[in-house]
């Protein structure tokens, strides 16, 4: 049920009218042999899931954070899995970003001080200032219409580049500062809904993927437009002043 992984939340269906969690009993003992307690944390990203009903995995881990950031017993968890994520390192995954990556946004999520960091963290956290200073984002924009919201992984020039959504929050990416020429960007797994005013979401479709070229120019903003008639998905990228 964990493809793998530690842990994975099931959103209310028929046959899990209130959700459910699954957990891997192997993969909590080897996490807590290295870092005891840390695996805590992963449960409660699980019911950030079904707290916030979202497959963000950003969403649930900022969720998690402040839980366990508002009872004082389990700073040792966040102390815990901070240690287990730093030790990830640069190692990337498209849903979650790097193991800093999430180390970073649990620290600042949970209102930890940056002197309590790991150093590698707060080493980290300034190479991203730089990169931001250098490098380039790129925005999913809303569309009108119907469906007017999605997610997808997307990979430039068939590199993983890390998650994009417009569903709970509207997070740019940060790419590597692209040289003139064309370039090509890739949508996988690529979910879209309806989203209300009010934030009540439908879903449209799921597991779609489309692609796309564009030339760039050197500009360090970049935004992709999706288009879903109903049967086929399509992307564009537009350079923005």
């Amino acid at each position: 049920m964990t493809k793998h992984g530690i842990g994975v939340a099931v959103q209310p269906t028929v046959f899990y009218p209130n959700g459910a969690i699954f957990l891997c009993p192997e993969r909590e003992r080897a996490i807590d042999a290295r870092h005891p307690g840390a695996s805590r944390f992963f449960l409660i990203h699980e019911y950030g899931h079904l707290a916030m009903r979202t497959r963000e995995e950003a969403v649930a881990d900022e969720w998690a954070a402040k839980q366990l950031a508002a009872v004082p017993a389990e700073r040792s968890t966040l102390r815990a899995v901070l240690l287990h994520f730093v030790d990830q390192g640069v190692f990337f995954d498209p849903l979650y970003g790097t193991g800093f990556d999430r180390a970073l946004r649990i620290a600042r999520a949970a209102g930890i001080a940056e002197r309590e960091w790991p150093p590698q963290l707060v080493a980290y956290a300034k190479s991203l200032e730089v990169k931001a200073a250098n490098g380039t984002q790129l925005t999913l924009r809303r569309p009108d219409g119907y469906t007017n919201a999605a997610q997808m992984i997307v990979y430039l020039d068939r590199q993983p580049i890390g998650f994009l959504s417009t569903v709970d929050e509207d997070k740019p990416l940060e790419l590597p500062k692209l040289t003139p020429g064309r370039h090509s960007v890739q949508a996988l797994q690529v979910w879209l809904y309806h989203t209300e005013p009010s934030g009540i979401k439908s879903e449209v479709a799921r597991g779609l993927q489309a692609e796309t070229e564009f030339e760039s120019t050197g500009k360090n903003h970049l935004a992709i437009d999706f288009r879903f008639d109903g049967d086929t998905l399509a992307i564009r990228i537009e350079e923005l002043p």
